[in-house]
């Protein structure tokens, strides 16, 4: 019975120290485990606010639509492709003899600087030869016809809507042509008439 119960006790005491190893090893571990844990998840807040700061400056830095400029710039669009120059550049009165004054036309369009050298040829005689200038824009939606025949050729002028010529014109030429006009004949038509429209067909 001693025996037993010395072993019993001894089996105890032995159960008990190797409890008490176990917990002592525990507790030795838990600062690390602690530690570990913690440095994890300071490692990950670290990261989602890297990546929330990245990302929120990502965002700040973008680009923002502008809706006022899209709009100005379509309007300022529309307002250009509707700008049409047809309408009268100078018109003079009649002679003394009553006389009126040829037409001229120049077949244009809005920023055609070749047809702006024309007009200044024209204008500058236009006291000594008076002649009357009108523009027409090929580009205007009731002018198709015009622009199927002469949209690679303006400047194209025009005297008594008679076909005159095209491209360029000197002041000679000017001359010529409108004494031509008022010399009391019909003024004749110019060979070489442009017609686009038709060599492309």
């Amino acid at each position: 019975m001693v025996s037993n119960t010395t072993t019993r006790g001894t089996r105890r005491a032995l159960m008990s120290s190797h409890h008490l190893l176990l917990l002592s090893g525990v507790a030795s571990l838990m600062p690390t485990v602690t530690n570990a844990f913690i440095s994890s998840n300071q490692h990950h807040s670290n990261n989602h606010h890297q990546l929330t700061t990245s990302i929120h400056r990502r965002t700040v830095h973008l680009p923002k639509r502008n809706s006022f400029q899209l709009h100005s710039s379509s309007s300022s669009d529309e307002e250009q492709s509707t700008n049409s120059v047809t309408g009268p550049i100078y018109e003079m009165t009649n002679d003394n003899n009553n006389t009126p004054p040829p037409k001229i036309k120049l077949f244009t369009k809005e920023g055609c600087t070749l047809c702006d050298k024309v007009k200044d040829i024209l204008s500058e005689i236009r006291t000594d030869y008076p002649h009357s200038l009108y523009a027409v824009d090929i580009t205007d939606d009731d002018k198709q016809v015009w622009f199927d025949k002469y949209k690679y050729d303006i400047p194209v002028l025009h005297m008594e809507d008679v076909y005159w010529t095209k491209h360029r014109l000197t002041k000679e030429e000017a001359i010529q042509g409108i004494e031509e006009a008022v010399g009391g004949g019909e003024f004749e038509c110019r060979k070489g008439e442009p017609d686009a429209g038709r060599l492309e067909h």
